[in-house]
């Protein structure tokens, strides 16, 4: 123990260590200090920065024996990543060679590391933590660029970026760019992506949640406008994604409610012309959300609702998505005007109905369905009404050349397109049952209605069908005159 008057004689040094950027003007640390310098202690700050980057090299060069010249670009890439900070350099080049992407060559004989996997490598948590903190020091023309992309997920393409500075009228890509010099970001591939997860999370968090779906919006309606007038189909698909990223609730009025109605339809078609087929059905709902906005819209957008609930129909029967498929059939055929507008959902019903199983319900609904369209099928199948089918198809033939078959008109009546339509799949119904007693009629009249009509996508299997029925029958002759 010392006496007061030893310690009088004796003088102290304390030596601290802290983070300004974590401390408030209220902290007690800060208030100690006031409080010292009161009494007339001195004090001394020494600010301690990120080392520069030739700094950071000659680190790197010391711990890893090579010349500064050669370590170079490794070292850049961690100033980069790191912003200088020793302890994080450290820590990141620890994760380097966890990773091999920092090892010995034996062949070589020293140090290599892999460059672009490395550039591609995100970073450590505790370091985004560190770059999030500095977000306050930030410019506010870059926070708001890099709120912006942040919509956008963890990295967006450049030139949509220069596409969406132009529409807005917002700077972007150079604020970006200043964010790529803090670190925030890198710039590579044509892209401009968040060093890290929680990077992108503290940006997009610089907006309000309510204040989310509007800038979503916003910034979709904007590339979608570019991507229909330029008809560009990758930005449509990006626009109106993010469109819907925005919802239903930040539409503003019920013309732009059915305008990205319609380009939700134009991007599902897109999607499904690339047999994305669950992106499809996402867009078709999402443009149905958008209709469902108004109570009256199948009677007062009935073309776009019809077309967009058929499609998505078509998509959930592609993804095995049996409810989504009956809600929307039932929907169709609650809502349909006219009898032909049914046909669409009553094809896919008749496919899913035979699909699980279910195949007399099918037959059910094709043969109810036909007679509506007036074909109706004998109620009683014999030998005799197939034989009397059969010949009435072979005389019809007889009066045709193969040249005036060849070269017949198209069938274009829908009633009549959509009954041969469900012929054909009454014939696969009644075979998957067992029941294919029916099936030469079936065949006979395709062919009938093909040549009052015109020819169908399904004339030609009809005709060899048809055939088929023939040589049997020949052969039958053959074997019985030989009896």
């Amino acid at each position: 123990m010392m006496s007061g008057s030893a310690i009088k004689d004796h003088r102290f040094f304390f030596f601290g260590a802290c983070r300004d950027d974590e401390m408030s003007e209220s902290h007690p640390l800060n208030s100690m200090l006031t409080s010292m310098n009161c009494f007339g202690t001195k004090t001394t700050k020494i600010q301690l920065t990120s080392m520069s980057k030739g700094a950071l090299n000659e680190m790197v060069s010391t711990e890893l024996s090579l010349l500064p010249r050669i370590t170079r670009s490794l070292a850049n890439i961690l100033h980069h990543k790191t912003k200088g900070s020793p302890l994080f350099v450290k820590q990141v080049m620890m994760e380097l060679y966890k990773q091999r992407l920092l090892y010995p060559s034996l062949s070589r004989r020293r140090w290599v590391w892999e460059t672009n996997k490395i550039l591609d490598m995100k970073i450590p948590d505790n370091v985004a933590t560190f770059i999030t903190n500095t977000f306050d020091r930030l410019s506010f023309e870059v926070v708001s660029a890099l709120v912006v992309l942040s919509c956008f997920g963890a990295s967006a393409d450049i030139s949509l970026i220069q596409v969406l500075e132009k529409e807005i009228e917002q700077p972007l890509i150079a604020p970006l760019d200043d964010a790529v010099a803090h670190s925030v970001l890198g710039k590579r591939n044509g892209k401009f992506y968040f060093m890290h997860d929680k990077l992108q999370e503290a940006a997009y968090s610089k907006m309000k949640p309510e204040e989310r779906c509007l800038h979503h919006n916003r910034y979709g309606l904007a590339l979608g406008f570019v991507a229909v007038r330029e008809r560009d189909d990758r930005l449509l698909l990006t626009a109106v994604t993010q469109i819907n990223q925005g919802g239903p609730q930040a539409v503003i009025d019920d013309e732009q409610a059915v305008v990205v109605a319609n380009l939700n339809l134009d991007a599902g078609k897109k999607a499904m012309y690339m047999s994305d087929f669950f992106a499809a059905h996402s867009f078709f709902e999402h443009g149905i959300s958008y209709l469902r906005l108004r109570r009256e819209y199948w009677n007062e957008h009935y073309d776009l609702s019809l077309e967009l609930f058929n499609l998505a129909a078509k998509c959930a029967f592609m993804n095995a998505e049996h409810d989504s498929l009956k809600m929307l059939t039932d929907q169709i055929m609650h809502n349909a005007k006219c009898f032909e507008d049914k046909f669409q959902a009553i094809s896919v019903t008749v496919t899913l109905l035979n699909w699980s199983g279910n195949v007399p319900a099918a037959v059910e609904l094709i043969r109810t369905t036909l007679s509506s369209l007036d074909e109706e099928l004998p109620s009683a199948v014999t030998p005799t009404v197939v034989n009397q089918h059969l010949d009435n198809t072979k005389k019809q033939l007889a009066l045709l050349t193969d040249d005036t078959l060849l070269s017949y008109l198209t069938m274009v009546d829908p009633s009549k397109l959509f009954a041969v339509q469900l012929l054909v799949k009454l014939y696969g119904s009644l075979t998957l049952i067992g029941e294919s007693a029916a099936t030469p009629i079936i065949s006979c009249r395709v062919i009938q209605l093909s040549l009052t009509y015109g020819m169908s996508p399904h004339s030609p299997s009809a005709f060899a069908q048809y055939g088929s029925y023939l040589a049997l029958i020949g052969t039958n002759l053959k074997r019985d005159t030989a009896t």
